[in-house]
């Protein structure tokens, strides 16, 4: 019976810090969306690119966290995902840039949150 409820108490404590990670995660890219767009980015300003900024770091930050366990599929799954990105034509640079950004910020939320806000501070700082 003890074992059950350390199992049970685990897989809580677990589901509450993906919660929170992929909170933040979305959080950092919502915000991010509004700065690049707020330093005059305005081909940035469509809806398809809004749902890229708040979508893909909760959806890399899920990904990371549920393969955490082994650190190779993780980066492998996250790298899988970034050559599809590499099919369709880039329009700008820029764009590609801020793509792998958010990637970066799923995965590092996945691992530790500071990481993901220092990156988030960073890119405030450079805008």
């Amino acid at each position: 019976m003890e074992i059950l409820t350390t199992e049970l108490a685990s897989l809580f404590t677990s589901t509450y810090d993906l919660i929170f990670r992929v909170f933040i995660s979305t959080l950092i890219g919502v915000l991010s969306h509004y700065a690049v767009v707020g330093s005059g980015e305005t081909f940035l300003e469509t809806k398809h690119t809004k749902l890229t900024f708040y979508l893909l770091p909760p959806i890399a930050t899920s990904i990371t966290f549920a393969i955490s366990g082994d650190i190779a599929l993780s980066l492998g799954m996250v790298g899988a995902l970034s050559i599809i990105r590499f099919r369709t034509p880039v329009r700008n640079p820029f764009e590609l840039v801020l793509y792998f950004y958010l990637i970066t910020i799923g995965i590092s939320s996945a691992v530790s949150v500071s990481v993901s806000l220092v990156l988030f501070v960073t890119l405030n700082a450079v805008l």
